[in-house]
């Protein structure tokens, strides 16, 4: 009995030593910090989607459910993200954390959580008649055409459905019917709202210009990595706090991220992962410390508008 305790108490200070030589090296503890928010992991996306899923009675998992998925995924990338003042080109589990993201960065985002699920999505770069690309959106296609030659313009956009996160535009008629580009350009009258669709003086031109670039296809299934699909079920079956910790852990070690920045994003865990009350009172914690004030604020009225 005293060898096992022995043995028990060796590695425990083994791994205690370990664990401090790993991080007290600055570069160690970066490498980490991008390893646990990498795209390779999703450890974020998956972990948003799961918890978004357990407070709905639809079971977003479901094949059957992707286009009911797709637009519960819309209004919470829509609600939790604002292009507030600084841009920030990164990874998409970084810029929902951010939250302060232009349109081709909450694309990317939708793209990464749409994965989850293996809703086939496009980044799609919008031109108008000159040529001047004033806008990004998704180009989702539920039916998960092939492509020709691996060529995303092999596609017929018609076919396919718009989102657009950034302007909580949706594919979705008087009737409440999710349609495609083809449904949308010929009853253009029930898109007239869709204004940021529009160029050129003309209605949904964006559209029907047919000038948009099908840019970053996500992937999933056997497009993947191993460790992808092997991280995506972890996530999925094991406990929440498990993950959360990881990426606490990721903010919190990340010798390239500021103090105040790092209080910011702490903050911003909170609110992505739909724990509102905690938010606020983060939010309010930085406003009152002069720390990304302008930010928190325009938060707290967000949460205030959309989740309360």
């Amino acid at each position: 009995m005293k060898n096992l305790l022995n043995k028990k108490n060796s590695i425990i200070l083994l791994t205690t030593i370990l664990v401090i030589l790993v991080f007290s090296n600055s570069k160690t503890r970066f490498k980490i910090s991008r390893l646990i928010l990498s795209h390779e992991l999703s450890i974020l996306p998956n972990l948003v989607f799961k918890k978004i899923n357990n407070l709905n009675r639809l079971d977003m998992y479901d094949a059957e459910n992707k286009q009911k998925s797709a637009i519960i995924l819309s209004q919470y990338v829509y609600e939790h993200t604002l292009p507030i003042e600084v841009n920030l080109d990164d990874g998409a589990s970084w810029k929902l954390l951010h939250g302060s993201i232009w349109c081709d960065g909450v694309s990317d985002i939708f793209n990464r959580l749409l994965e989850v699920n293996e809703t086939r999505s496009y980044i799609t770069f919008l031109y108008n008649d000159e040529n001047v690309s004033p806008h990004t959106i998704n180009f989702v296609d539920f039916l998960d055409q092939s492509l020709v030659n691996d060529r995303n313009s092999s596609l017929e956009k018609k076919t396919l459905f718009i989102f657009d996160t950034q302007n909580n535009y949706k594919p979705i008629n008087k009737e409440g019917k999710v349609v495609n580009i083809d449904y949308m350009l010929n009853n253009k009258i029930e898109f007239r709202s869709m204004e940021k669709l529009d160029s050129d003086n003309l209605y949904l031109n964006l559209l029907e210009n047919d000038k948009g670039q099908l840019w970053d296809r996500n992937i999933f299934g056997e497009q993947n990595s191993f460790i992808r699909n092997i991280s995506k079920k972890i996530v999925k079956y094991f406990p929440n706090f498990i993950f959360e910790s990881l990426v606490k852990i990721a903010i919190f070690i990340n010798p390239e991220l500021e103090k105040n920045y790092k209080s910011y994003l702490f903050a911003r865990f909170e609110h992505v992962m739909l724990n509102y009350s905690s938010a606020l009172i983060k939010y309010q914690k930085l406003k009152e410390a002069n720390i990304y004030s302008l930010e928190a604020q325009k938060w707290i009225e967000r949460i205030k508008k959309f989740n309360i």
